[in-house]
């Protein structure tokens, strides 16, 4: 089968490598990338990396080797179809996607240059994630923290209860208030917030 290694690891890994960039890049500018050049990219990349992968399934539906120098091009199921289109024939839609797929990365590279200068400036936590990184300035200095940062919680603290906010930073003391939030909702009993 041509697609089961391809179809996971190129996607997973190249999204996953994009992901990171845009999630880090505030961190590491002090500036968000655009969002709307982010959609452009983000799209027909999408769309572009399934019209590549997908139709490789079909292939090897059709008994296609990834192995062989000619893609077995001499065999008799050569001539067999899936959608109407050999596995030969799959050949020429997956080279047109890479090829847009190829031209859909220009909008990412133009807003990753244009925005590191140009860029909207943010806080030091634009995410509103609640992990110690975040209360390190953007950029971070020499160090990256400007004070040692002291955890009072886990990482993941989002709606807790007590807070008024979804989000709890890990640095952030833990009141009295959550404190009989907690006590309460392990004991099912209502509990005042303050």
């Amino acid at each position: 089968m041509i697609a089961h290694f391809h179809y996971i690891v190129a996607p997973g890994t190249i999204f996953a490598l994009f992901g990171g960039i845009y999630y880090w890049f505030p961190k590491a500018t002090g500036r968000v990338m655009n969002e709307f050049w982010g959609k452009v990219h983000f799209w027909p990349s999408l769309i572009c990396m399934n019209v590549i992968f997908l139709p490789m399934f079909l292939q090897g539906m059709l008994g296609m080797h990834r192995r062989w120098y000619d893609g077995g091009q001499g065999w008799t199921f050569a001539q067999d179809t899936v959608w109407g289109q050999t596995g030969f024939q799959w050949n020429v839609w997956i080279s047109a996607a890479a090829w847009i797929m190829g031209l859909a990365q220009i909008p990412f590279i133009i807003n990753f240059f244009w925005s590191i200068k140009l860029g909207k400036k943010v806080n030091h936590n634009p995410w509103e994630a609640t992990t110690l990184e975040w209360t390190a300035p953007s950029p971070p200095p020499h160090g990256n923290f400007t004070t040692a940062p002291v955890a009072y919680r886990g990482p993941y603290e989002y709606s807790v209860p007590g807070r008024k906010r979804d989000f709890t930073m890990q640095n952030d003391p833990i009141r009295e208030s959550e404190r009989a939030a907690l006590a309460a909702a392990h004991t099912h009993e209502p509990a005042s917030v303050q």
